[in-house]
């Protein structure tokens, strides 16, 4: 966004939100918002749905739309936004998993609290305010206000997650990451699983090794990261294992390279649901090592580009001295590790117990508990 459309952006909301609010407070309304995904996933899924399990039917409404660099998708962006500061000048509760503008322009009504749970487990790279490139210095004037309420998964996130979203650190609640709930329910992993063999038939049967690396960059310049060899660790995997890549989900599959890969995955699918049928997972900086430790299966950790990571984002971690998983810097190394099967696990239980405390398939109850008290 630059500074235009700031501008712009920010004084319609603010009168949308004085009008807005001489309204009256729907008691019975929840409203779920997130420019990540289109459809209700992640954190929020889980959540709506123990409330459903708890609370019985409500005027859920949910305002998921993914933001848009076009014109004419950021005039429709910018609608939704409208659209959706009515709704949280008229709900007693809102609850998101990103930065959402109309909550940040203005301060909300008293009676309003809005809770953020966001996207990612633990605290890994540098994100929200902790990371100001010259890219985003008008994005860092807004971001991040305004929140009542910070969810985290364990009592070290609470610190990094209160910098990054400048939330006071009495108002991060360490409650555990809903959608960690998935782990705990073998019923449910069993159903992914099937519903990933059934899409990708080729997957069953087989052993499969999984590269989902994060992206790189910052708003519409964000990128794949092309450093593994897929052809090269390809040719040194059995026939029976499967080389699998999961794209991430803010980038398009289209302009991505696939080659060497035996399926690449549709970037929409749920990261968890992969995970439950992954056998050794390739990663980099991702958020998903915090919630793969809670499988205890074998991890490689590629990060050839790992100096330059370090000054832009940054880490919270000593990355990767503080990590499960091995290390490797490049597809050469990754390849040896795999085929060598030197995977110590012996770390996991001390990762798990620091940064996945409160994983235990209990934090969307513990949630709704906490919203209810409040």
């Amino acid at each position: 966004m630059n500074r235009l459309e700031y501008l712009l952006s920010v004084t319609v909301l603010r009168i949308c939100s004085v009008v807005f609010s001489l309204l009256p407070i729907d008691k019975d309304k929840v409203v779920f918002a997130s420019a990540r995904s289109d459809r209700l996933r992640g954190n929020l899924r889980f959540i709506h749905r123990e409330m459903q399990r708890t609370w019985g039917e409500k005027n859920y409404v949910f305002l998921l739309q993914r933001y848009s660099y076009g014109f004419a998708g950021k005039l429709r962006y910018m609608l939704s936004l409208i659209r959706g500061q009515y709704h949280l000048a008229t709900t007693p509760l809102c609850i998101l998993d990103n930065a959402y503008l109309p909550v940040h322009v203005r301060p909300h009504r008293a009676r309003t609290t809005v809770i953020q749970v966001w996207h990612a487990a633990g605290a890994l790279k540098k994100f929200g305010v902790d990371v100001s490139p010259e890219s985003r210095k008008t994005e860092s004037r807004f971001l991040h206000k305004y929140y009542d309420w910070v969810v985290v998964g364990s009592d070290a996130a609470i610190a990094p997650y209160a910098s990054a979203l400048r939330t006071p650190e009495s108002h991060v609640a360490p409650l555990g990451v809903a959608r960690t709930d998935f782990f705990f329910a073998e019923n449910e992993m069993a159903a992914e699983r099937e519903r990933l063999f059934g899409k990708y038939p080729a997957l069953r049967g087989r052993k499969i090794v999984l590269y989902a690396p994060t992206f790189r960059g910052y708003g519409r310049d964000k990128h794949e990261v092309d450093a593994l060899d897929a052809e090269a660790l390809r040719a040194r995997l059995p026939e029976e294992w499967a080389l699998v890549y999961k794209i991430h989900p803010v980038l398009e599959a289209r302009g991505v390279s696939v080659s060497g890969f035996d399926e690449v995955l549709d970037p929409g699918l749920g990261i968890n649901g992969v995970l439950a049928a992954t056998d050794i997972l390739i990663t980099d900086y991702s958020s998903s090592v915090f919630e793969y430790a809670l499988l205890r299966r074998p991890l490689v950790l590629f990060a050839p580009d790992l100096e330059e990571y370090r000054t832009d984002p940054g880490f919270y971690l000593d990355y990767p001295g503080e990590l499960i998983g091995e290390y490797a810097g490049s597809t050469e190394e990754v390849a040896e590790i795999i085929e060598s099967g030197r995977f110590d696990l012996s770390a996991y239980d001390a990762f798990i117990a620091k940064h996945m405390q409160y994983a235990d398939g209990g934090a969307s109850r513990r949630f709704v508990e906490f919203v209810s008290e409040l």
